[in-house]
């Protein structure tokens, strides 16, 4: 079943947060809603829920317009940033919290119950208390209990944020391989590049309340069709002869015998493990960003000459910028 977004816009007063916002959520899909603060994601997610109401459009989950409904009435499992999972229940209590408000049989909770903990792979834990549970576990749990109630779609606002990069790490792997077995559609915000790439088979990038791209991971990074679409993911080089730009990984050094797309001042090194960034300033004064190998030793004061990468007998492609 797929959810759809027809026209959703809203505004606080005279300040318009979302511009006229057209989505369909696929059913077994993953979404990331990517953007700076202020952008209009959580916004966006949070009209879904039905916990803030738009100012006009429709939300429509299946063929049902369910823009009149309050949150409770709706199909849709929400899982908070904080987790926000009940401390004085155990973890089978957790999961089933939802469906014990809503009256059902205690063989049916049981039931539902036993089929998430096996889907999370908690088999074991359904009598822990939930603060005897790692970072991950907990989100697992909030996850199932987000599902208990067979949601049409899965919400999940920022759910790797503030977290170590080691254990942000892990637990993307771990997040992404339950979000893989789910067949509802599923929306997750973050203002991080890698979580949504890691996590989403589609990502839409908002800015200043409009939806300025979407697509895959790969194209909307490769093909960004704005300069603002290009540097929401990271730094970009705006190449000298103005129709495209390029990435720091596509460029590397220029022997004096080999034509160069850029002459750098270099002003700042950084050492990021694998490789060097160099910062400094092309001809026309732009700044430029390159990722070298660290075998150079290049340090600031230096001016270095700079091409595109060839990879395969081709240069490195040129990203149109619209």
């Amino acid at each position: 079943m797929n959810v759809e977004l027809c026209g959703i816009t809203k505004r606080y007063g005279s300040t318009t947060v979302l511009t006229e916002t057209n989505l369909v959520f696929r059913a077994g899909e993953i979404t990331s809603l990517l953007g700076p603060s202020g952008s209009g994601k959580t916004t966006l997610l949070n009209i879904i829920a039905g916990l803030v109401e738009p100012s006009s459009g429709v939300v429509r989950v299946g063929e049902d317009d369910v823009t009149g409904l309050p949150a409770e009435l709706r199909r849709v499992g929400y899982v908070f940033q904080s987790h926000a999972l009940f401390p004085h229940l155990d973890v089978a209590g957790n999961i089933g919290f939802a469906l014990r408000v809503r009256g059902a049989p205690r063989h049916r909770i049981r039931a539902r119950v036993d089929e998430l903990l096996t889907l999370i792979e908690l088999e074991a834990f359904g009598r822990r208390p939930v603060a005897t549970l790692s970072g991950g576990q907990r989100q697992r749990v909030a996850i199932a209990r987000a599902l208990a109630a067979d949601p049409a779609i899965l919400l999940l606002d920022e759910p790797l944020s503030a977290l170590d990069p080691d254990l942000r790490a892990r637990l993307r792997q771990e997040l992404k391989a339950l979000l893989d077995r789910l067949r509802i559609p599923t929306v997750l915000v973050t203002h991080d590049r890698d979580d949504a790439f890691a996590l989403s088979q589609r990502v839409v990038l908002l800015h200043g309340g409009a939806i300025i791209q979407e697509g895959t991971p790969e194209a909307v990074y490769r093909q960004p069709v704005s300069e603002i679409a290009a540097r929401l993911l990271g730094p970009a080089n705006r190449l000298p002869s103005g129709n495209g730009f390029c990435r720091p990984e596509d460029l590397e050094l220029a022997s004096n015998h080999e034509p160069a797309d850029f002459d750098m001042a270099i002003d700042q090194t950084f050492f990021l493990g694998a490789h060097w960034r160099i910062q400094g300033r092309g001809g026309d004064g732009a700044t430029v960003v390159a990722d070298l190998p660290n075998h150079y030793g290049l340090g600031a004061g230096q001016t270095v000459r700079l091409r595109l990468r060839h990879r395969h007998g081709e240069r490195a492609p040129m990203r149109a910028v619209g």
